[in-house]
């Protein structure tokens, strides 16, 4: 056999190994009804600050009389959020108010209203009424519209942190931080679960043994290891679409960060990356053991370690510039969920990015050589747990 054919035929052991797990697992009935769950949930949760932030046909009917109305219009129209009608007299607007065709009317410096207006809306139309009034008194006094505009313009307060160690975000990039991270520790936490327990269902019912005769071990890990890499990289892009496609179509997406749109189609690379370490790793530990109810114990690392990237990217959401939340989202296997988190919500130098990204694909290469090495010493041994240097000690 040539070169070419044995390189083929290893290819093709790998991908059977791998079509199978997308079949068994990927095609499954509980695993589609999953996805569409998820997704719906994603598309829910994209939509809730637009549904929570109310839509435009929240607008208050206000009815305008009398002194300075014209201007005052001006200014609600400015503010936004207003259906103003124009009335030639106060008592037409006080009919109106009594008829139900305004919430509310101003006329002459007076508020009316039926049973009263919430604190609020009463606070922006005292506000609009009194920008209105200096108008006024200003055209009266002999400036310009132009003179008008410049004294009533004033600019933004300019915002200087003082402190390099904390930062203050927004609920809505609070929210969007949290979405990825919650995103990104789902899909990391269940394949590698089901890769584990895979290796483990194999050994304990000796299956492994009988496949290990046409297949090499590491077909046979990283088959399973691509196979659920391909399920799960579906539902993570499927995720990642369905809410950015649901905040651009409410509108949302233009009130996000700018990074927000990057930073989430770059949690896919991220994402692969991450996989790749603990997926590795979940294979070669799940064949230190013989039985399901020993499986917990060896996971704990790989879920002690996905849990405290997720505990941090939640801290990190609160102080994104401290330097915990710096080291955290550079150094790995922390940095696969904090990092993406970290970008979502603030700026993060190239530099971050780029050595975050070496030392996590670093720390992957080196968990495909330790995970495919416990793979192959330890998947056809039967009997107690093994341990970690037991394993490595072994003869291949």
């Amino acid at each position: 056999m040539s070169v070419q054919n044995r390189e083929m035929s290893k290819l093709r052991g790998l991908l059977l190994v791998a079509g199978r797990e997308i079949r068994v697992r990927g095609l499954s009935k509980s695993n589609i009804i999953s996805l569409i769950v998820t997704v719906v949930i994603v598309g829910a949760l994209a939509s809730l600050p637009t549904i929570l932030g109310g839509t435009d046909d929240d607008r208050s009917e206000i009815g305008l009389a009398g002194e300075n109305a014209v201007a005052m219009e001006a200014q609600l129209d400015a503010i936004g959020g207003f259906d103003v009608t124009m009335y030639d007299s106060v008592d037409e607007a006080e009919s109106a108010v009594v008829d139900g065709e305004v919430e509310a009317a101003v006329a002459d410096g007076t508020l009316y209203s039926e049973d009263g207006v919430g604190a609020e809306l009463q606070s922006l139309l005292d506000s609009a009424w009194q920008s209105a009034t200096v108008e006024a008194r200003l055209g009266d006094a002999g400036l310009s519209p132009d003179e008008i505009r410049q004294a009533l313009t004033t600019e933004p307060l300019e915002i200087v942190s003082l402190s390099d160690e904390s930062s203050v975000i927004g609920p809505l990039d609070y929210f969007t931080g949290l979405i990825i991270s919650v995103i990104m520790f789902m899909m990391l936490m269940t394949p590698v679960q089901y890769i584990a327990m895979g290796v483990v269902e194999e050994k304990s019912s000796r299956i492994v043994e009988i496949l290990l005769t046409s297949l090499k071990p590491w077909q046979l890990l990283g088959g399973k290891v691509i196979g659920l890499g391909v399920i799960s990289l579906v539902n993570l892009v499927a995720m990642v679409a369905v809410g950015l496609g649901v905040a651009a179509g409410t509108g949302l997406l233009s009130d996000l960060p700018p990074g927000t749109a990057s930073a989430a189609l770059s949690s896919i690379g991220w994402w692969l990356v991450a996989f790749l370490l603990f997926g590795t790793l979940a294979g070669g530990v799940g064949s230190l053991v013989s039985r399901q109810e020993d499986a917990g114990s060896v996971l704990t690392p790989l879920i002690m370690a996905l849990s405290v990237s997720y505990v941090g990217a939640i801290f990190l959401l609160n102080a994104p510039t401290s330097s915990f939340a710096q080291v955290l989202s550079i150094v790995p296997p922390f940095s696969g969920i904090t990092m993406p988190t970290r970008m979502a919500v603030a700026e993060v130098p190239l530099w971050e990015i780029a050595l975050a990204l070496g030392l996590l694909a670093a720390a992957a290469v080196g968990s495909l050589a330790l995970g495919a090495t416990l793979y192959k010493r330890s998947v056809l041994y039967t009997g107690s747990r093994l341990k970690l240097g037991e394993a490595l000690k072994r003869a291949a």
